[in-house]
């Protein structure tokens, strides 16, 4: 990995802050002193006026802490969606040389919220504890900065489109798949697809204006996920997407947007919070959908009735204690000894 920018060294003390010391104003750790990197940098930039560019670097500086803390500078810079030395400067004008000091500090205070992937935290706990700890992080930094106004628009998007087509590949599928399958159980005429080329194709083909495409697309981004938020929009469809930056290439093809942290351990991203805010959607879009959206849900069920999709439920063991019954296929008995 290349090091952008120049460095002078660490400081005196051996810390990676200016003027000296671990931690201005205290160590995190403790109590004191910056508690995330958001607040570090308010700190640091209290009596800086950051313009639309650096912006950006601060986003991703904030809701991408443990990316940014082993990254260069022109990795940071391409998720911001700026040049390298936009990145360089945003370091200096915090009070560091360059980016690789800049960096250290941003590992300091990132771990020393006790999510470093090399030191699992909790005796036992290992990288578990650090995939709860930080996925509990990140829900915490969604109900701070949430953008709960757009969350609405695309609900009312969604409620009001002749059709909507959910689109996601990969793990992005994951929190996708939770809002398409439910909200189309409840009637709402809405597809899910996650399997691209020809099937994404005739998907968007039919839509035009009065319908929606909801996508969801985290770093790194699919190109087919991009390409369908842009050709809906070319065709009057109403685009959103949950995505993990303002800045993101997805972001940048759709009308509404919605941020929400990803960041895991160990270099894998965590699609917990996404599954949170998918849920959060479905219930803000059942909770207030018209009358006429429950004699659709029944109608979903009855088919799914007609399927015989779903296994009937048996206790492990009956209240007197003994084993559950048993049938043919496991499917249990058609009666009870009671009701013999």
């Amino acid at each position: 990995m290349v090091d952008d920018g120049v460095d002078d060294g660490p400081s005196p003390d051996g810390g990676p802050f200016p003027g000296g010391g671990p931690f201005p104003g205290g160590d995190p750790a403790r109590g004191g002193g910056p508690g995330t990197v958001a607040t570090w940098l308010d700190g640091l930039l209290a009596d800086v006026r950051l313009g639309p560019k650096a912006a950006r670097v601060r986003q991703v500086l904030t809701t991408q802490p443990a990316f940014c803390s082993y990254a260069t500078a022109a990795e940071v810079a391409a998720r911001a969606g700026v040049d390298r030395a936009t990145v360089i400067r945003f370091a200096q004008s915090a009070g560091y040389p360059g980016w690789p000091r800049f960096r250290a500090g941003i590992r300091t205070v990132d771990l020393a919220r006790g999510f470093d992937p090399g030191r699992p935290p909790g005796a036992g706990g290992g990288l578990l504890a650090a995939a709860f700890a930080r996925d509990a992080r990140n829900l915490r930094e969604l109900e701070r900065t949430f953008d709960f106004e757009t969350a609405r628009t695309v609900v009312d998007a969604v409620r009001a489109a002749r059709r909507t087509v959910v689109v996601a590949s990969g793990t992005d599928a994951v929190a996708a798949s939770a809002l398409a399958v439910a909200a189309a159980a409840q009637g709402f005429p809405l597809v899910y697809e996650d399997r691209g080329g020809p099937h994404l194709a005739g998907a968007l083909a039919g839509l035009g204006a009065g319908d929606c495409v909801v996508a969801w697309s985290f770093w790194r981004h699919y190109r087919q996920t991009v390409a369908a938020l842009r050709v809906a929009r070319s065709a009057g469809v109403v685009t959103c997407v949950i995505t993990d930056s303002r800045h993101s290439p997805a972001a940048y093809e759709a009308a509404h947007v919605l941020v929400v942290p990803a960041e895991g351990v160990g270099g894998v991203q965590s699609m917990t919070v996404a599954t949170s805010v998918a849920y959060g959607l479905l219930a803000e879009l059942t909770a207030t959908g018209p009358a006429r959206d429950r004699p659709a849900a029944e109608r979903v069920l009855g088919v799914g009735a007609e399927l015989d999709l779903f296994a009937e439920d048996y206790p492990g063991n009956d209240e007197r204690g003994g084993a559950a019954p048993s049938g043919k296929g496991g499917a249990g008995p058609e009666t009870t000894p009671d009701e013999r």
